[in-house]
């Protein structure tokens, strides 16, 4: 095996101030067949000092169930929450659970559109409510709050009382439009360019299977103005069941949600599904009661033990009742989410960091779903170089690796095997360690230990929401696995090998 080269540079170190988050005592083989979601990680030099250069999806909020049912009249069905949408906002609640009915005024004879604990308790309408909620987006100029209508209403009354609110108060732009950053196609955008872009109002509606428009009631002889958009809450968003016997255990998908951990969401290139994390019993008749057993260490413990290993992530909204309440001393909602974000703040992209998912596939964190491939057997018909390509699902044996250890080596080295058995190869270069930029090959696997050219040191990274990234070292050279960053954008790229970066 040869290969031309440029010089070889000396083996780098990991210093300490490397962002990334590892855990470095986690067992390495095990956590390789983990399912690992696709999350662009951030750093602090960002625009806006809150996010970084956090996605939409990489960013967790506290929400709470039934935001409008505040008032204690009538008494059935019983509230969800003490304290009106305007003061939720105040304490750092960020998403909101709304019912919305065609509602009779009989009073001033019109039809609104009412937020309503079953159809025979309703409350506020939904332009006073709402209206809150854009007067504090406008005084909280980096703050982005997404609604989620269970909706019962008309499309034409729910569509113009929206616009209207938006209309009164002056926030046309305000409302979040999936198609101003095309998402099917790519991801959601940088929490930052929505804050920029001034579309921090995000609408989701579960009535219709598709993205309902907002527009302006035009003039004779004009054309409508588009506002934006209510997203269909099945097409971008999973959830957890929301009734459960006892305290809320497990992480079940509820029967309209996909799985959990489905990524890239169906119907998309590469969307991460948001992900809701319901933390109450509907069923409950005194949900006041029950939420301070749910709101404390019992929801900090099935985030971590249930809903961040059935999903790969964590949850971007954390809906509870009564989101003030809890049992457990210094722990509410909110500290918890919190506590996610902390962990929001790790490295940019980079060629030489990987995620394994649950396909055995070997997926690159600095472009977009792209995956490593075995690629077409040489002439000789012995080996083949490894390639890249988009990320095939279901995952054929090209695409599929394998991290086990050589039966000579006690080092704690690994091959990384392909799906016919062969293994990921530095070339040998007669002999001399090649540099920067060499293309890889997969390669019959050698059986004696100077075969350093086929073993790999794994080192563990922690990405946000505690999903799980890889750099492969090889123990020759001590170049990382690298997907090359100049032939990404076409139908197939080179992976090669490259120093690693400071850590």
């Amino acid at each position: 095996m040869t290969a031309t080269s440029s010089e070889a540079e000396p083996r780098p170190g990991f210093s300490r101030g490397h962002r990334v988050l590892r855990t470095l005592a986690l067992p390495v083989l095990s956590l390789l067949f983990l399912a690992a979601m696709l999350p662009t990680p951030t750093t602090a030099a960002a625009a806006s000092s809150k996010y970084g250069n956090a996605r939409f999806d990489q960013w967790s909020w506290l929400t709470t169930h039934n935001s409008y049912a505040y008032n204690p009249v009538p008494a059935l069905p019983p509230r969800n929450q003490s304290r009106t949408i305007s003061q939720q906002l105040g304490d750092g609640v960020r998403g909101l659970m709304l019912d919305t009915y065609d509602y009779d005024n009989r009073q001033t004879q019109t039809k609104e559109i009412r937020l309503c604990h079953t159809e025979w308790a309703c409350f506020e309408t939904l332009e006073n409510e709402l209206g809150k909620v854009v007067d504090f987006l406008k005084k909280n100029r980096q703050e982005v709050v997404t609604i989620f209508l269970e909706n019962y209403a008309a499309e034409e009354g729910l569509t113009r009382t929206i616009g209207k609110v938006l209309e009164d108060k002056d926030a046309k732009d305000l409302l979040f439009s999936p198609s101003t950053y095309k998402i099917d196609q790519g991801n959601w955008p940088l929490l930052r360019t929505m804050v920029a872009d001034n579309q921090r109002l995000v609408v989701f509606q579960d009535k219709w299977t598709k993205d309902v428009p907002v527009k302006s009631v035009p003039k004779q002889g004009e054309q409508p103005v588009e506002y934006g958009q209510l997203m269909y809450t099945w097409k971008r968003t999973v959830e957890t069941l929301y009734s459960y016997d006892g305290r809320p255990q497990g992480c079940e998908a509820r029967g309209q949600s996909r799985p959990l951990n489905e990524v890239p969401m169906k119907d998309t290139k590469a969307l991460t599904p948001l992900f809701t994390m319901n933390q109450f019993n509907s069923d409950s008749l005194d949900p006041e009661k029950k939420s301070r057993g749910d709101n404390g260490d019992a929801l900090r413990n099935r985030i971590e033990k249930d809903c961040r290993p059935a999903a790969g992530r964590n949850p971007n909204f954390v809906a509870v009742n009564f989101h003030q309440h809890s049992d457990t001393e210094g722990v509410t909602p909110l500290s918890v989410v919190d506590d996610l974000n902390r962990t929001t703040y790790i490295d940019e992209p980079h060629p030489a960091l990987w995620t394994v998912n649950s396909n055995k596939q070997y997926v690159g964190t600095y472009a977009s779903n792209r995956c490593m491939v075995r690629g077409d057997e040489f002439d000789t018909g012995e080996g083949g170089l490894v390639t890249q390509r988009d990320c095939a699902n279901p995952a054929p044996s090209s695409h599929q690796w394998t991290a086990t250890k050589p039966s000579y080596d006690g080092k704690g080295h690994y091959w990384i095997k392909a799906g016919n058995g062969s293994c990921l190869t530095v070339p040998y270069n007669n002999g001399t360690p090649p540099g920067s930029g060499t293309q890889l090959f997969w390669w019959p696997c050698e059986t004696r230990w100077s075969s350093g050219s086929q073993l790999w040191n794994v080192m563990p990274a922690t990405l946000y929401g505690g999903a799980r990234g890889y750099y492969f070292v090889n123990q020759w050279t001590g170049k990382c696995l690298t997907l090359d960053p100049s032939t990404t954008g076409g139908k197939v790229g080179k992976v090669t090998q490259a120093a690693c970066p400071p850590r």
